[in-house]
């Protein structure tokens, strides 16, 4: 039995300029163990830490509401360490699109997702989520919400 995927686009092509935020719509979860959350940014002006994103970070809620998402302790990335901040977000490129992945844990989290950036330039951000549960697997391409479903 293969685990269910669910490929689920968050936000496609949202462009943020410098110290803007980005933010993507809602991610459900409800009925699904784990996200993986690719977040891909396009090039930026500087390969230095000035030169990426000063904030990009997974938040959670209970509601589709914007005001109601609140950081996700582990998943804070920044430009510096400090008390709110749990990863460095790594220096990207100039030259290529910059990729960064998040894996979460979706037991016991709240139901709604949501990928949030905040260039220090101007740069163009994809979020794509797969969503998955651990020993399910769709049996026909409308249960897999796909228009062919070939396993092998």
């Amino acid at each position: 039995m293969f685990p269910q995927l669910n490929p689920f686009a968050a936000a496609l092509a949202v462009s943020a300029t410098a110290a803007a935020t980005m933010t993507s719509t809602a991610i459900d979860t409800l009925g699904y163990d784990w996200a993986t959350i690719d977040v891909t940014a396009s090039t930026q002006s500087a390969s230095t830490a000035a030169g990426g994103p000063s904030i990009l970070k997974i938040q959670e809620s209970d509601s589709t509401s914007a005001t109601t998402f609140v950081d996700i302790v582990g998943f804070r990335g920044g430009s510096a360490t400090a008390t709110n901040v749990d990863f460095v977000v790594a220096i990207g490129s100039t030259a290529l699109n910059n990729a960064y992945k998040f894996n979460v844990d979706c037991r016991g989290r709240k139901r709604y997702l949501s990928a949030v950036a905040s260039p220090t330039t101007t740069q163009t951000f994809t979020v794509m989520v797969n969503l998955g549960r651990g020993e399910q697997s769709p049996s026909t391409a409308t249960k897999a919400g796909v228009l062919n479903l070939v396993e092998g």
